[in-house]
């Protein structure tokens, strides 16, 4: 069994993010990141079982701190429409970041077998907040929150549909 040392996925994950974002997911190799990291390669293969393992590790890492700023945020609302605009704010921000990995991975062909999948997963994960508001703001509304959270996704994904918009969408649930 290989010894593993503390902090060695933390040091591999921080090598990832370094090389992606100053290199772009097709341009960083397993040894570019070994050698970041300070491990042989080998030892990224202990941790992680491929290239898309890691950027998916981060990403998560990333999903996960914009899903306890969503949590706050619904909490701490002063209004609907002010915790509406922050998940999607949150959710935005989280695009603007991985924008570019995701159409490189789009067009490798990977991209739609785990598009409808990790949709349904996020979705679920963006309606458990989306009945947190309704509950506080619009009562008797929270089976509505499934196709809420479906609009707060498509307007966040889409440079079409402003914030302001889904808003004006969201007053009529909340009336």
């Amino acid at each position: 069994m290989a010894r593993v040392a503390k902090g060695t996925r933390e040091k591999i994950q921080a090598a990832v993010r370094k090389q992606l974002f100053e290199s772009g997911n097709d341009a960083f190799s397993m040894r570019a990141i070994a050698a970041e990291a300070g491990v042989s390669a080998g030892t990224i293969y202990n941790h992680f079982p491929d290239k898309d393992a890691l950027i998916a590790s981060i990403m998560i890492d990333d999903w996960h701190t914009a899903l306890k700023k969503i949590e706050s945020c619904t909490k701490e609302a002063i209004s609907f429409t002010a915790g509406i605009r922050e998940i999607y704010n949150a959710i935005t921000e989280f695009i603007r970041i991985y924008e570019g990995i995701w159409r490189n991975y789009s067009n490798s062909g990977n991209y739609m077998s785990v598009h409808n999948w990790r949709h349904r997963e996020l979705i679920g994960q963006i309606q458990s907040h989306a009945v947190t508001l309704l509950q506080r703001f619009a009562p008797g509304s929270e089976d509505t929150s499934r196709l809420l959270s479906e609009m707060i996704m498509i307007a966040a994904t889409r440079k079409d549909i402003t914030c302001d918009e889904l808003l004006r969408f969201c007053r009529y649930i909340a009336a």
